[in-house]
């Protein structure tokens, strides 16, 4: 029986490495809407496999200087029935996403959403110079950070689209839900990123040849036909795309502003100035009505029909309309840009650049302090409730206006006996709200408890054993014996068994029976150990005071134990008799073999500059230089060699653990034999050409205090820097010049160097 006892509880461990968690949402590459305080809520939701103890979330950046990591912060704590529901708050950036699950005290596993943001999110409407055009030109964006929702609805748009396609803006990418192609907006983002460094994401519910009217009377419910085609919009088109993309995209994922280019349909209409000021002002305050928020809008100021055809008249009802108190921001002047246009409305080329660098200058530093950024919504969590012992019920909050379930039904609540389900849900405003997921099967108690002693159900008279169960499946117990804590103190012979209660009260089976007996025991055994710290390669050696079999945790038999593996320890001994009667467990012994660090490489990455390289970089490590045998004085992980010889290098990684000093040290390099250039006489500078304008100074000799200055080649001052020393290699910034031959000169009270650079831009 005691073994049977063992096989449950060995069941049990095994079996808790095989949880597995799949992060519904956020989905890849989704960019959340940044406050003016630079932050954000990142909502996180998804299922699990098994039972987790808690569920951790962190954001780490994708790259050096694109965000600010964060330490792991608890999503919810004690999950249940296989979902869960969480949020991080994070500073604008671009990010990896990791959750981890906890269980038994240790991280069984680690799933990641390999890219999301915190940054700026735009909307984009009006007509195509707006939407966009395929083969005008267009370029995709360079910039990993500019995103989109990759789908495109020619017709008229579904009153709930997909949600399932974030993706980078390339050169064949749609932005939902109508943009064709990446337009001005791949450039633009590309210009934001780089200036703002946070990522970008557009939505775009433009629809080209759209007039005022269109958009004013599709959003009051008036059919409407289209100005030059003459088809009857279906749908409430074309101010729908911007109705369902506030209240469906943007109202998980916020908003910046929504962004306006349309006018060019004006001119063949004879709008009137009056018509479009009131138009689109009802427009604005339309969309602010239908999304519950104080959305900012950029107008810009666009008229230009066929070639240089202008109409004054709308350029002067835009400016009407613009007015910053009420967050309605001046957008470019667009009439001006590439004028007269080779296809006669739609910019192509070079005009696309201009066009994006035209919003670009708009969306400045006043724009984004004086607008009021919209805030992402959470994911709202599904309400669970027993029903006797075979249902379930799932349930909403009742003050929602619509409920969408993936069963298709539209009720408050559902009641199942199995199945899995989510739910679509739309406030009295109008904006949809994702929910958390749930297996009803989950919801029940199948889990069978594990009971078992953590000391041995054979134990000395006048003792005791502790008999318990930490599944983390139910918030309370009832045992065999009718007591209802985690564990139970057992002081005779007996049968013990255990039932699990859910929050919700439902009882799970019968576990596992553990069979107790009462045997005189030996005494609790002493653990006397050589170290309490050392350094990988050294050994850590504990004894045990027990005369008869000794058993260590780690699963060792003997009298002596011997631990070189690197690790932190907490090692307890257990003492056996000859009767099978096993002792309390000892006193544990802590201790730590700390690793080495890695062991370094040499490379040279300069004329005379060296490097020690680790492929995994720790904090606080210095390093000794070995030239020729000698010691050097150097302690960085640069060293600058100037003649021949050769050399080694060891990491050293310094600790303070319970007072006491312990410096670890790698193992030595091997030997890299320094030869240095003899033809190098004066200070170089490489590379040259160089393609991105960045170039890096080095000298054999520690030349200090001189001059680099560049000048055209017909004698024009264009840069002076200077330069303190060249004990190490200097890297020199000039990708502000445009590609072409330059010339350099280096000086300082006794050197004057005069070279030429290649500035090759592609």
């Amino acid at each position: 029986m005691r073994n049977l006892v063992l096989f449950f509880v060995l069941l049990f461990v095994n079996v808790s490495g095989f949880s597995q968690i799949t992060i519904n949402l956020p989905l890849s590459r989704s960019v959340f809407q940044r406050d003016n305080n630079n932050t954000s809520a990142i909502h996180v939701s998804g299922i699990y496999e098994d039972t987790l103890q808690k569920i951790e979330a962190r954001l780490v950046p994708i790259k050096d200087g694109q965000g600010t990591a964060t330490d792991w912060v608890v999503l919810v704590d004690k999950p249940q029935f296989g979902s869960f529901v969480g949020s991080i708050k994070g500073t604008g950036g671009w990010y990896q996403l990791q959750v981890r699950g906890w269980k038994n005290g240790a991280v069984v596993t680690q799933p990641t959403v390999d890219k999301v943001g915190i940054g700026e999110v735009f909307l984009i409407a009006g007509q195509s110079n707006a939407e966009g055009k395929r083969g005008f030109g267009e370029k995709a964006s360079i910039d990993d950070r500019v995103n989109c929702f990759n789908y495109e609805k020619i017709d008229f748009l579904d009153e709930i689209p997909p949600y399932n396609s974030f993706s980078h803006l390339d050169a064949t990418s749609s932005i939902a839900p109508r943009g064709q192609g990446t337009w001005c907006w791949g450039e633009l983002g590309d210009l934001l990123a780089k200036r703002l460094n946070v990522p970008i994401m557009f939505f775009n519910a433009a629809y080209q040849g759209t007039s005022i009217e269109n958009w004013y009377s599709s959003s009051v419910g008036i059919p409407t036909k289209h100005p030059f085609y003459k088809y009857t919009f279906p749908n409430n088109t074309p101010y729908s795309y911007l109705r369902i993309t506030l209240q469906y995209y943007i109202s998980q994922l916020g908003l910046r502003s929504v962004l306006w280019c349309q006018g060019e349909a004006e001119l063949e209409q004879n709008t009137t100035e009056e018509y479009y000021v009131s138009a689109l002002k009802k427009i604005i305050e339309k969309s602010r009505v239908e999304s519950g928020k104080k959305i900012n809008w950029m107008i810009s100021r666009t008229s230009l029909l066929l070639y240089d055809q202008v109409y004054p008249t709308v350029i002067k009802a835009q400016n009407s309309v613009i007015n910053p108190a009420d967050y309605i921001f001046e957008g470019p002047y667009t009439d001006s840009i590439q004028v007269p246009r080779t296809e006669g409305v739609h910019f192509t080329d070079a005009g696309i650049s201009d066009l994006a660098k035209a919003w670009n200058a708009k969306l400045n530093d006043t724009f984004f302090s004086q607008s009021l950024p919209s805030q992402p919504s959470p994911i709202v969590n599904l309400k669970i409730a027993c029903q006797e012992y075979d249902k379930v019920t799932v349930s909403l909050p009742t003050s929602y206006q619509s409920y969408k379930w993936s069963n298709n039904t539209a009720d408050a609540s559902i009641t199942a006996t199995s199945g899995s389900f989510d739910a679509l849900v739309r406030d009295q405003t109008g904006n949809y709200f994702f929910t958390s997921s749930i297996d009803v099967k989950k919801v029940f108690p199948t889990i069978i408890p594990v009971a078992y002693t953590n000391k041995s159900a054979f134990f000395c008279e006048g003792s005791s054993t502790d008999i318990l169960t930490d599944s983390p499946d139910y918030a309370s117990f009832l045992w065999s014996s009718g007591e209802k804590q985690r564990q139970i103190t057992v002081k005779n012979s007996g049968s013990f068994s255990v039932r699990g209660i859910t929050n919700l009260g439902c009882i799970s089976p019968e576990s596992n029976k553990v069979f107790t007996q009462a045997l005189t025991p030996p005494g609790k055994p002493v653990i006397y150990q050589s170290e309490t710290v050392v350094c990988e390669g050294n050994t850590v050696t504990l004894a045990s005071t027990g005369l008869k079999e000794n058993i260590w945790s780690t699963n060792e038999i003997g009298q002596f134990i011997t631990i070189a593996k690197v690790g932190t320890y907490s090692v307890t001994v257990k003492e056996k008799d000859g009767n099978g009667c096993i002792s309390v467990s000892s006193d544990p012994a802590t201790f730590s073999i700390i690793p080495r660090p890695e062991t370094p490489e040499i490379t040279q990455i300069g004329a005379f500059t060296l490097q020690a390289i680790q492929k995994t970089v720790i904090p606080d490590v210095t390093y000794e230089w070995k030239q020729d045998g000698i010691v050097l004085s150097n302690k960085t992980a640069f060293l600058k060699a100037n003649k021949a010889s050769f050399l080694t290098v060891a990491s050293i990684k310094n600790y303070t653990i319970n007072n006491k000093a312990l410096a670890c040290r790698s193992n030595l390099s091997g030997a890299y034999s320094f030869i240095p250039d003899v033809s190098i006489k004066d200070i170089i500078i490489y590379p040259n050409p160089t393609p991105d304008g960045f170039v890096t100074l080095e000298a054999k000799d520690n030349v200090a205090n001189f001059t680099f200055t560049v000048y055209s080649l017909d004698g024009k001052l264009i840069y002076s820097s200077p330069i303190p020393n060249l004990s190490e290699r200097r890297l020199v910034d000039l990708s502000f010049l445009g590609g072409g031959k330059y010339i350099v000169k280096l000086s300082n009270d006794s050197i004057l160097e005069t070279k030429y650079i290649w500035i090759d831009k592609k």
